[in-house]
C-alpha cells in the first residue's frame, strides 16, 4: 500500500459516501426511486447497512490508492474530476448497459448512476485533498 495513503481520510470518505447514500435514497429520491424500482421486498436489516458501508470503504481505498501518487496544485479539484471521470466513464456506462438489457427505466439509471458519480467525486475530493504529510 502506498506510504502516503491517509487511512483516516479514507474512513472519512467512506462515511461521507454512506451518508450521501442516506440523503440520496432516503430523503431526496426515496419516492421516485421506489416507484421506478417497483414492488420488490427491501432488506433493511442492520447487516445490509454494514455491508453497504464496507463496500463504500473498499471503494474509497481504491480511489485513494489511485490518487495517492499524483501531485497536483489543486488536489481537491483533481479528486473531484477523477471521481466524475471514473464514475461516468466506468460505472454509469456499464450500469446503463445492464439497464438497457433488463429494460429498467432510464430515470432509475439516472438516480443510481448519479449517486455513485457524485459519491466518487466526494470521495476523490476528500482523499485527494486530505493528504498525509511525508517526512522530507
Amino acid at each position: 500500500m502506498p506510504a502516503r495513503l491517509n487511512h483516516l481520510a479514507v474512513l472519512a470518505a467512506a462515511i461521507a459516501f454512506f451518508l450521501l447514500g442516506y440523503l440520496w435514497y432516503g430523503l431526496i429520491f426515496t419516492g421516485l426511486w421506489t416507484s421506478l424500482v417497483g414492488p420488490i421486498p427491501m432488506n433493511s436489516s442492520p447487516m445490509v447497512f454494514v455491508g453497504s458501508f464496507l463496500c463504500g470503504w473498499v471503494m474509497a481505498y481504491f480511489v485513494a490508492i489511485a490518487l495517492t501518487n499524483h501531485e497536483h496544485p489543486q488536489a481537491v479539484r483533481h479528486g473531484v474530476e477523477f471521481g466524475i471521470f471514473m464514475g461516468i466513464g466506468i460505472y454509469a456506462t456499464m450500469l446503463l448497459n445492464g439497464y438497457l438489457y433488463t429494460s429498467k427505466p432510464i430515470g432509475l439509471w439516472a438516480i443510481d448512476a448519479g449517486y455513485v458519480v457524485l459519491g466518487v467525486a466526494v470521495v476523490g475530493a476528500i482523499v485527494s485533498g486530505w493528504r498525509k504529510k511525508v517526512a522530507t
